[in-house]
């Protein structure tokens, strides 16, 4: 769907595609966040906590899924973005990202559109699921 369409309901979003994800994206996003927890960038530290090799941030899929959220209306106009996480995401694994308009409607004098969007792993394990809402700039 691009942009400038208004969507309908139904519609399924653009997927995002990532991977297979290296640890080093772990330590560069470890970086880039500021979150410097040891259970992302440290096999050893991961396995003494019970874990057989470091997980991504949670975060980090929360932004692959954002990209897919981008993709409903112009820059500025998300509203709400929520996500749900369910499983960790390992090194090794492709995360596909997508999702499907679930409601176009007017709210105070706006025109918005709910999503719900998805993060799937290897085996089409479900990493994290959420909602998107973006106001619909007026064409012209």
């Amino acid at each position: 769907m691009a942009i400038s369409e208004t969507p309908q309901v139904g519609a399924e979003l653009p997927t995002i595609v990532a991977g297979p994800l290296a640890p080093e994206l772990f330590a560069r996003y470890a970086e880039a966040s500021g979150d410097h927890n040891p259970l992302h960038t440290d096999p050893a530290f991961a396995r003494a906590a019970g874990l057989d090799n470091v997980i991504a941030h949670g975060m980090l899929v929360m932004g692959l899924m954002g990209r897919v959220a981008a993709s409903l209306a112009e820059p500025g106009s998300l509203r709400d973005f929520r996500v749900r996480f369910r499983a960790t995401t390992r090194p090794g694994e492709t995360i596909r990202c997508g999702g499907r308009v679930m409601a176009v409607y007017e709210r105070d004098g706006r025109s918005l559109v709910e999503a719900e969007l998805w993060a799937r792993g290897d085996g089409e394990q479900l990493k994290a699921t959420g909602t998107v809402v973006a106001e619909l700039r007026p064409q012209g």
